[in-house]
């Protein structure tokens, strides 16, 4: 039992317990006491550093304040760091009253800005007064100048009231001569008055006298131009004359000879339309050809009972057809190609060839105007046209042009000029474009100074196709038109079976181009009894 008691219990455990708890306490309160008492005192410390703080911002506080209000800005911010040039601060106003009020001696503060400007305004006082200076010696001398002046006015003046004085009297001697010349005048301008109102009333008379004399004129040409055309028709007067003969016909060939060669200085390629040998119309259009027979119809000169024999005389009193020179033979001999025959009126020795555009030795002259369209198409062959008058030694005296401008400019129709062709004029009417109204009223205009210019000259006008049908020509044709009837220039022709044998036409004919219902007739060459042959 005693050796029991002698063990530490329970009791003496929490004794240990509670002894080191209370040292650990004292300890910790000691510790926390000094760390207090340190730290008070070092916040004694710091609040009389507070207080030293705040006095000295608030004296910089009221430094600023009275800096705003010495300045004139007084703005709650003083600058703004985003933006320097914030006019609603202070730094801002002062950077923009600087820009504004020092202009180009702003400086980057007030003190360096109101230096330049102290220096601008003295250096401008000193200006101003070496300028007031000036001004002073200008104005004395101004002053003498005036007192001269007025020296000279009052000299000017004296002079004037004279000068006015005999002015005056001046005047009133005018105005009494100016009155008599006045009163002359009038009287004449009364005189000159009546005078002219008996000239405008003769001028009247003699314009109506002149209109009268040129209706009656222009009735007379037209009358004579009527009645030398119907004279021409019923006495069968022309002015041509046959050029030659046909003195050989070879129906074969389809070539004929002519009496005209070398000597009558002839060229191959020229044409010739062929007429009979009593023809009373050579050269004639055929207008005027059926107007000689309508009118011996009419009078009962000849006995025609039926419209179709009066065709008949007609087609008989008119061309034959067409030949073209192929080559000369002798001087006075060359050998054409038929180039267009008419089939009831066979060509025969003795009929007679003729063209208006060549007579032996001569040059013939002619005049042109109008569109020229040989083959139809629409399109201009004035250039070809020019290239066949050329073979034919035709001169062009004067034309107009596809483009209404007549050529040579000062060109004019003259006595030399045999005929006055005329192409085809365009209705103006039926034109919607106005480029083509223009040329047209241009072609209009030249044409009725060509037709005065012929009249004036005796120049005979003729239309174009009879002109064409007169010398000859022949349009060719290069592309095949199925049912069309006019025979067409082929590449290839007839050969010639025997050196220095004639050529024949190589005019091909429609017909080559679609089936034969029946075979080809051959011409024996013999010429029809209608027209006097031994033909059957």
């Amino acid at each position: 039992m005693a050796a029991a008691s002698n063990k530490p219990g329970a009791v003496h455990y929490a004794l240990i317990v509670f002894v080191m708890m209370s040292v650990i306490l004292g300890i910790t309160t000691y510790m926390f006491h000094r760390e207090y008492s340190d730290r008070a005192a070092k916040i004694t410390e710091l609040e009389g550093k507070t207080g030293t703080q705040t006095t000295l911002i608030k004296k910089y506080d009221d430094e600023i304040q009275a800096l705003k209000k010495k300045t004139g800005r007084n703005f709650e911010q003083v600058e703004d760091p985003a933006n320097a040039a914030n006019a609603n601060t202070v730094i801002g106003a002062i950077v923009k009253d600087l820009a504004d009020f020092g202009k180009d001696l702003a400086g980057t503060t007030y003190a360096e800005t109101l230096q330049k400007l102290r220096e601008a305004l003295d250096a401008a006082s000193t200006d101003a007064g070496s300028k007031t200076a000036a001004i002073a010696t200008l104005q004395k001398e101004m002053n003498d100048q005036k007192t001269r002046l007025n020296a000279q006015i009052d000299t000017h003046r004296k002079a004037q009231e004279k000068a006015e004085a005999d002015l005056r009297n001046l005047v009133a001697s005018r105005d009494e001569k100016l009155n008599a010349k006045q009163t002359e005048i009038d009287r004449n301008k009364a005189d000159i008055n009546q005078l002219v109102g008996e000239l405008a009333q003769e001028k009247e008379g003699r314009e109506k006298q002149v209109k009268k004399l040129q209706e009656d004129l222009t009735q007379l040409e037209t009358r004579i131009d009527i009645l030398q055309d119907k004279n021409n028709v019923l006495s069968g007067v022309r002015f041509e004359q046959p050029d030659g003969l046909i003195v050989a016909v070879n129906n074969t060939s389809r070539t004929v000879v002519i009496n005209l060669g070398e000597k009558d200085q002839l060229k191959p390629r020229m044409t010739f339309s062929i007429y009979p040998i009593d023809n009373r119309a050579l050269g004639a259009e055929l207008d005027e050809l059926k107007s000689n027979v309508d009118e011996s119809y009419k009078d009962g000169r000849i006995n025609i009972t039926e419209r179709d024999d009066r065709k008949q005389v007609l087609s008989f009193t008119g061309m034959k057809g067409k030949i073209e020179v192929t080559r000369l033979l002798g001087p006075h001999s060359a050998e054409a190609r038929i180039i267009e025959e008419d089939l009831y009126r066979p060509m025969v020795p003795g009929d007679v060839v003729y063209t208006p555009t060549w007579s032996p030795g001569l040059i013939e002259r002619i005049s042109i105007i109008g569109d020229i369209d040989l083959d139809g198409d629409g399109k201009s062959d004035r250039e070809q046209f020019h290239q066949f008058l050329s073979v034919s030694g035709v001169v062009i005296d004067n034309e107009v042009d596809d483009a209404g401008e007549r050529l040579p400019a000062d060109g004019k129709i003259t006595v030399q000029t045999k005929f006055l062709v005329l192409g085809n004029i365009p209705d103006r009417a039926d034109i919607v474009n106005d480029s083509e109204k223009a040329r047209v009223d241009k072609l209009i205009s030249h044409l009725a100074e060509l037709r005065k210019e012929a009249r004036v000259n005796g120049v005979r006008i003729v239309k174009l196709n009879d002109f064409l049908a007169h010398v000859g020509f022949q349009a060719k044709r290069r592309m095949f038109r199925p049912g069309d009837d006019k025979p067409y220039s082929l590449n290839s022709g007839v050969l010639k079976p025997i050196v220095n044998e004639p050529l024949g036409d190589s005019a091909s004919s429609r017909d080559v181009f679609r089936p034969r219902s029946v075979p080809q007739q051959v011409s024996s060459g013999a010429t029809s009894k209608l027209f006097g042959g031994k033909g059957k």
